[in-house]
């Protein structure tokens, strides 16, 4: 039987900290690179060095509009070296991975003259220069390469959007296509990420357009080490999977959305489903990358502002700890994880300033030294706003068990702070409080989406989504 949850930001605290401190050999960091543009981390690894590798997009260097950005740091996150790749118009990095001779394969876009956006593969030596490209792409389509996974004897095997269909390719280390497939060819469909579970399996998720002009519905198929297809599964609630990876327990651990939730399944090989966990988008996000840690647990992070971490229980789907932050005003968007060598986690993304972000965290998502343990806040409670919908006035409750500092926030869709409600030490009992759609200047907020934040020294404890559909007369 299938398991349903909702979770409303269950929460713990990640404290801001720019200066890596040492905990039982374990570091950890919060660093930003940035310039005077927009830049963005997509895909993180740990590199053989033990330092980090982010592949992601500039646009405030290189040649031109958005070019690749691949970073690669020291194992305290300081910048080793980085370099753009790309011509004058859009071209975007969606994952990297690590070549046996220490250089990287690089899965991407580029926009080229004649073939609009083509899927683009480029190896680099150890300190970046190009070695090779190949580029995979038709007249007038919007192709790209999406995800590139290892395969066998110093080959990779990739995923990515050929002419409107799913396409997956394998590649040696030279720069060699040895096959490469369409599938579905009487639907459109496209892929996101792709996982080896063997040495003959792989598992591609994406999503699957039934019929022309249709809704797009979550999908994964699998195939062998010759690309020959195993079994697809496309799921009934319209949606996306974002990523997939393959866990020791030889399980499939994939996710996106579906129907406006976050959702993470968990399959045997098979196709088999053990369980699958919905939670609420927050501020329009979706879960987007998954890591298996070293407790043969799942760590989870979904886009949403405040840096969203959580951990389920491989065998249940059971909540172990969830956390957010909003790191000062930086409010970063975490995209991609991966588990590290000493049982951390690593992870990218972006602030609200556009900034990338390279975070090191402790296995249950903390700070070394700050924020060793889980924080759950029980001792407070908001309730849900009412009315909502509403025009001129909506109005909630906050119960208290225990005195404390209690902030009380509306931010936007985008996590910017609207106004500010509340700021001070309540003591124990029931308040109540409204909020009346203006901004902090007395502006009415134009009609839309906002979330109403509640916030105590241990992190934001609950969020609560309001609607706006006018303005008082």
């Amino acid at each position: 039987m299938k398991k349903y949850f909702t979770f409303n930001f269950l929460v713990g605290l990640l404290i801001l900290s720019f200066l890596s401190t040492t905990l039982l050999a374990q570091n950890t960091f919060y660093k930003k690179y940035g310039h005077e543009g927009i830049e963005w981390g997509q895909f993180v690894i740990e590199t053989n060095g033990g330092g980090y590798a982010i592949v992601g997009s500039t646009n405030s260097m290189g040649a031109g509009n958005y070019d690749v950005w691949l970073l690669v740091t020291d194992s305290n996150g300081d910048t080793l070296w980085t370099k753009t790749y790309g011509g004058p118009n859009d071209d975007q990095g969606y994952c990297v991975r690590q070549t046996a001779d220490n250089g990287f394969i690089v899965a991407a876009h580029k926009t080229v003259e004649g073939n609009y956006k083509d899927g683009w593969v480029f190896k680099t030596d150890a300190v970046g220069n190009i070695e090779w490209e190949r580029f995979f792409g038709t007249d007038l389509n919007g192709e790209s390469v999406t995800s590139i996974v290892p395969s066998t004897d110093n080959t990779f095997i990739a995923c990515g959007n050929m002419a409107s269909k799913s396409y997956v390719f394998k590649i040696d280390d030279l720069g060699q296509v040895i096959w490469e497939n369409s599938y579905f060819p009487n639907q459109s469909s496209s892929t996101s990420s792709i996982c080896k579970a063997n040495d003959n399996l792989y598992a591609v998720v994406g999503s699957f357009q039934s019929q022309s002009a249709g809704d797009w519905f979550p999908n994964i198929f699998t195939i062998d080490n010759d690309g020959n297809l195993g079994y697809q599964l496309t799921y009934m609630n319209p949606g996306y999977f974002t990523f997939v990876i393959a866990t020791s327990n030889d399980n499939f651990i994939f996710g996106g959305i579906e129907n406006g939730q976050n959702v993470v399944y968990n399959n045997l090989l098979d196709g088999m489903e053990q369980w699958v966990y919905y939670y609420d988008s927050q501020y329009n996000s979706s879960a987007r990358a998954a890591t298996e840690t070293a407790n043969g647990n799942v760590v989870v992070t979904d886009n949403s502002w405040y840096a969203s971490l959580r951990e389920l229980d491989i065998n249940n789907a059971d909540v172990l700890w969830a956390r957010t932050s909003d790191f000062g005003i930086d409010y970063p968007k975490y995209v991609n994880l991966s588990s590290t060598n000493d049982n951390g986690i690593i992870i990218t993304g972006y602030t609200s300033n556009h900034e990338l972000v390279l975070v090191k965290t402790l296995q249950n998502g903390g700070m070394s030294g700050i924020d060793a343990n889980n924080f759950t806040d029980n001792s407070i409670s908001m309730s849900e706003n009412y009315p909502n919908p509403f025009i001129a006035n909506t109005n909630f409750s906050v119960s208290v068990a225990a005195s404390k500092m209690v902030k009380l926030y509306v931010v936007d869709i985008h996590g910017n702070v609207v106004t500010n409600l509340l700021n001070k030490k309540l003591a124990p009992g029931d308040y109540s409080f409204s909020w009346n759609g203006n901004n902090s200047n007395g502006s009415a907020c134009a009609p839309g989406t906002y979330y109403l934040v509640l916030k105590t020294n241990n992190g934001v404890v609950a969020s609560r989504k309001m609607i706006k559909i006018g303005n008082a007369n």
